[in-house]
């Protein structure tokens, strides 16, 4: 049984990231939690006894933790609520940290999630790319799986496109697949770049007057075509060894390996995008820039990011 973390603010993009949830991981163990900020003590309230007396202040501070709860507790049923609504089998927990991303990945350790879930932050790409959201502190930070879910996601019948490379975080991503989307197709993708297509000399090689050159240039293109195939074609078999329904593609990468992976993905119908987060080449480490990042800040599917080994 598929154990998750939904992480759930009562935001449009938490709603989002509850359905997909549920119908990417049908009937999954599910702890709904909020994170709240915790109440101030007497000792911060310190400065106000300036001008009220203690048992106003403790009065007040009593009061907020009383609303904070009342929110939180909201939130939480709130969430477990459209959890079980979707077939999730719900449980709640209130968190009461500062910052969020600790709070949730210290509870996700706790429980042994298979998989920590949360919304982006925002209405457009450009506002996920703010350092310090919950999704991207947890791109960086977790060390389990995360999915990651736009608020104005709507398809979920179509396959999973997993990003593929060759390297081991790539493999483990399609070990996550096995033991958790087993029942979902799997569109293994190799992106690659042309050095013919996308370099000035490859352009000279092609626009030559020369035929000579022409061809080599045409020649060097579908090798470089042939191996990426080639590479995908190797994940397609990796994948069906642990007992996937898998094929291959292979986009080519002009504009980069993140919008390869995301036009494979819109060609392809597919729910959600899967990449690990170490490696080399299309899914490459967690370090700002890479794929992974990429494709949450930029993504308007789910993205699963798989993380190596520390």
């Amino acid at each position: 049984m598929t154990r998750l973390l939904l992480a759930y603010d009562g935001s449009e993009a938490a709603r989002a990231a509850t359905g997909v949830a549920a119908a990417l991981f049908p009937g999954a163990e599910t702890v709904v939690a909020t994170v709240q900020a915790p109440p101030p003590s007497l000792e911060a309230a310190a400065m106000a006894r300036i001008a009220l007396p203690d048992t106003m202040i403790r009065d007040g501070i009593a009061n907020m933790r009383a609303e904070s709860e009342r929110v939180a507790r909201g939130r939480t049923d709130e969430g477990a609520a459209l959890s079980t609504a979707a077939g999730l089998r719900a449980t709640t927990r209130i968190l009461r940290e500062i910052t969020p991303w600790r709070a949730l990945r210290a509870l996700a350790n706790e429980i042994s999630a298979d998989l920590v879930v949360c919304g982006t932050r925002g209405e457009g790409p450009l506002d996920r790319v703010l350092l310090g959201s919950t999704a991207a502190s947890l791109l960086h930070h977790a060390d389990r799986p995360l999915l990651v879910v736009p608020a104005d996601h709507a398809e979920l019948d179509g396959p999973v496109l997993a990003g593929y490379d060759e390297s081991e975080g790539a493999r483990d991503a399609l070990r996550f697949a096995a033991a958790h989307l087993g029942r979902r197709p799997i569109v293994v993708a190799r992106a690659w770049r042309s050095p013919v297509r996308n370099t000035l000399r490859g352009q000279a090689l092609t626009h030559s007057r020369i035929d000579m050159f022409k061809e080599y240039a045409q020649a060097l293109d579908t090798i470089w075509a042939e191996i990426a195939t080639e590479s995908a074609d190797d994940g397609v078999g990796f994948a069906r060894e642990l007992g996937l329904e898998a094929r291959g593609t292979a986009p080519e990468s002009g504009d980069g390996h993140t919008h390869a992976l995301l036009r494979g993905a819109r060609e392809a119908h597919a729910a959600a995008i899967l990449v690990g987060s170490r490696g080399r080449g299309a899914v490459a480490s967690t370090v700002l820039g890479s794929v992974a990042s990429g494709l949450v800040n930029a993504a308007t599917l789910p993205v699963i990011v798989v993380p190596g080994p520390a």
